[in-house]
């Protein structure tokens, strides 16, 4: 498949779309847990909620949140989250063709202060913009994080990509008013990402370039 309108700009979601952050979270969350004394999830309950803000992931794990939980999440495990992300397969190639090609490129994300997972990887270089949850009012599946991230390159949602592994994805691409490309790394197979507004569906990031004509 080609798309022969000119795209200026392709932004990704950070979480399962450039980088597997599934067995870090489930890690790092049940270190928390065992703290609290709460009940170990499982990664397929992680997977399950990953897209999600981790005020409703932990409502979703726990029934319930509170903002100490996060400070100490964040005082005592954030580095120890960020040290076990991991690149998909060719997650820095795809940003790299897509800058040789023009095309800005950026994160937008439901994670509050996703710079720093994005710095710690050492994306920072290869990116134009980056949206997390606290530049906005409203996180996905509102359209605000897709405006905001587009707003800040100057290009219309029309003249963008948007790719993410979550329904919660493609549904912000419906409603920002871009299309959108489901990535089959996360919980959600292509059958559900289409269903829920994608546009395109792919199952590595390497396949992005080539629906450029160049």
């Amino acid at each position: 498949m080609k798309y022969n309108r000119k795209i200026k700009a392709v932004l990704f979601d950070f979480d399962m779309t450039l980088v597997d952050s599934s067995y870090a979270i489930h890690h790092c969350t049940n270190l928390l847990a065992n703290r609290l004394g709460f009940k170990e999830i499982s990664r397929e309950e992680v997977l399950s909620a990953i897209g999600l803000t981790i005020e409703d992931s932990w409502r979703m794990f726990w029934g319930d949140f509170r903002q100490e939980w996060v400070d100490f999440y964040r005082a005592n495990y954030r580095e120890e989250e960020q040290a076990r992300l991991r690149f998909f397969p060719n997650t820095r190639s795809t940003l790299e063709k897509l800058r040789s090609m023009g095309i800005k490129v950026g994160v937008v994300s439901n994670r509050r202060y996703a710079r720093r997972p994005v710095e710690y990887m050492g994306l920072s270089p290869m990116l134009d913009v980056v949206v997390g949850l606290e530049d906005v009012e409203r996180a996905k599946p509102e359209p605000d994080p897709l405006l905001k991230g587009f707003g800040l390159l100057g290009v219309s949602p029309l003249e963008g990509f948007y790719v993410g592994d979550t329904d919660i994805d493609m549904m912000t691409t419906v409603a920002a008013g871009c299309r959108g490309i489901g990535m089959t790394t996360g919980n959600f197979n292509g059958k559900a990402l289409t269903e829920a507004g994608a546009w395109h569906v792919m199952d590595d990031l390497g396949e992005i370039p080539s629906l450029f004509v160049e």
